[in-house]
Order: structure tokens, then sequence, then C-alpha cells
């Protein structure tokens, strides 16, 4: 009888620690993980702080095993208290934005910024799905954040709200490397959309100041004072873009709509067909002279791109039919 208790006082122990063995490992929430199962992921022990937890996130990533990285980084969310929880949240967030998975990385940005309100990269990076995926207003608002949560990084009282931006308020802002270049390059663009120039380049100075080489900035910069009429230093600035980046084709088409602008038909074409069919190149040389108000320029663009792939281009019929009717439409405002 004695040996049977044993046995049972002994099958309770190993039962009960068993259970405090189980309790003691923490809860990973999975929500955010997307990708191979996980079973098939390590057979490694689980970390047993969030800090090892993060560097095994941070090896798998440089080894490219994203799956491994993305499982890793979120165990570390697990342990409390948690010192790197809303970097490793944005971490996760970026990992889901490469691969085209919006939906999670919002998620994860969201639940850095709740974590922590002033996480600027996440901010950023929520301003900049927000306004690609058309939700502009909302984007403008993470922006902002961005940039004021910048501020409180640098110790600088100053900061910008929705309807009180003004250039002056901008040029109080203080950057160093380190600030959200993407979130002023953002507001600079959506400033431009309101035909606010002077002010869509305060914010693209700041950019500048963080990112001097950015082609991305040069492009915006080079279009903003496109849009205002400034064609010598919209041609400046998309040049030195198209130094950097020879077969950008934004910056390519930009180019070629300022020759256009300034007249320069020929270096037009010469830009246009850099990365697309001569047919195409002419068609587009037409379309833009067309939108000018010059009708009778655009004709023989249009001529020439059917004679290269009439039955192609449709497109260009359409485009020479509408050419004529303006040509006639003007003759008869003449006789009138």
């Amino acid at each position: 009888m004695k040996g049977l208790q044993s046995i049972i006082v002994c099958l309770l122990c190993i039962s009960l620690q068993a259970c405090a063995t189980k309790e003691e490992q923490p809860q990973y929430d999975t929500s955010l993980y997307q990708g191979r199962p996980i079973d098939t992921l390590t057979q490694d022990p689980p970390p047993k702080t969030e800090v090892e937890a993060i560097k095994r996130g941070d090896a798998a990533l440089n080894s490219q095993n994203i799956d491994l990285a993305l499982y890793e980084y979120i165990r570390s969310l697990s342990f409390e208290p948690s010192e790197y929880k809303d970097q490793t949240l944005y971490t996760i967030g970026r990992i889901h934005l490469s691969r085209g998975n919006n939906e999670l990385a919002e998620q994860a940005f969201l639940m850095s910024v709740e974590t922590n309100p002033n996480n600027v990269l996440a901010l950023q990076q929520l301003g900049a799905l927000y306004t690609a995926t058309g939700r502009v207003d909302e984007g403008e608002t993470y922006f902002l954040r961005s940039v004021n949560a910048d501020q409180i990084r640098m110790n600088n009282k100053a900061t910008i709200e929705f309807n009180t931006i003004s250039v002056d308020k901008v040029r109080e802002l203080v950057v160093d490397k380190e600030s959200p270049a993407i979130a002023y390059l953002g507001l600079g663009v959506l400033s431009d959309v309101k035909n606010e120039y002077e002010l869509a380049r305060s914010f693209y100075d700041k950019a500048y100041s963080i990112k001097p080489n950015s082609v991305k900035l040069l492009i915006n910069q080079g279009y903003s004072f496109y849009m205002s009429g400034d064609y010598t230093k919209a041609e400046m600035f998309t040049q030195k873009a198209l130094k950097q980046a020879p077969n950008n084709e934004k910056a390519q088409n930009n180019m070629a709509l300022i020759y256009l602008a300034k007249g320069q038909e020929n270096k037009a074409l010469n830009m246009f067909t850099r990365h697309m069919e001569n047919y195409e190149a002419l068609n587009n040389v037409g379309y833009f002279l067309l939108l000018q108000g010059k009708p009778e320029n655009a004709v023989p663009y249009f001529q020439q791109a059917i004679d290269k792939k009439a039955s192609y281009y449709k497109l260009a019929n359409d485009n020479l039919e509408r050419a004529l009717s303006e040509i006639r439409m003007k003759e008869i405002a003449v006789t009138q």
C-alpha cells in the first residue's frame, strides 16, 4: 500500500511540475504571423527573454529566413515587462509591408503606436500606407504626428497642426539624419496637390536636410516647380534625379513634360523613347501638346504614331480625331 501511495505521490509531483513548466512558458499571439507552419520553423528551445528572442529574429532576418524572423519577433512580444515592444512591432510591420501584406502591416504599426504614441517611424509608415491607399486625410494626420513626435525627440517645442500649417511654422522645425524624411516628403506632395507650392517646398527643404541624395525627393521637388510654372528650377531638380538614376521612368516622364512646357518637342520625344516604343512616345508628345491647347502641333505626332503602328494605335486615331475637331472649332470661332 505504501508503495502504491509513493507511486501516486510521485506521479502527482511530475504532473504538478509539468503544469508549472507549462504555465511558465509565455503564450505567443500568432495573429501577426503569416508564413510557413510554425512547427516547421525551428527545433530550438523557446527564448528565455525578450532580448534573446529579438536577437534570434535579427539573426534570422540577416539570413533571409523571413518566416523565422517574424516568428521570433512575435515571440519577443510575450515577455513582460517589455522594453522594445513598440520597436519590434514596427519591425514586424515593415516585414509585412515588404511582402505586400498591408492589413497585417497596418495592424502592427497601430499596435506599435498604441504601445508608444511617439514612435516616429511607425507613425510615418501609417502616413505612407494610408496615403498610398487613398486615405489621404488619415495619411496626412499620421505624417503630422510623426513630425511632431520627432520634435519631442529633438527637444524642440515647435509643432505643426492640421489646420494651421504655415511656411514659417515648418521652418521652425528641427531635423537631423534620424528625422522622418518620408513624412516631410509626403506632406510636401500633399501640399503640392492643394496648389500650396511654397508650403510644399518648405517641407521638401526639411526632407532634403535629412536625405539630400533621395531621388524620390528630387523628382518631387522638380515636379513642384513644374506645376507652379518655374520650368528652369523644375529642369534643374529633375536633371539631378536623372544623374543619380538615369533609368528612372518617372523622372524621364517629368523631364519630357518640362521640355514640352518649354516648347522643346524633339527633346521631349527623345526622353519618352528612353522607356517606351517610338509610336507610344509620338502619341504622348501629341497628347500633351493637345492638353496645352496646341492641336495643330499635335496632329503630326498622332499621324506619325499611326504610321508606325496603325494596328495597335487606336488611341492615336482617337487623339487625332480630337485634335482635328479642336482645329475645326478654332476655325469656326475665327470666321464668326
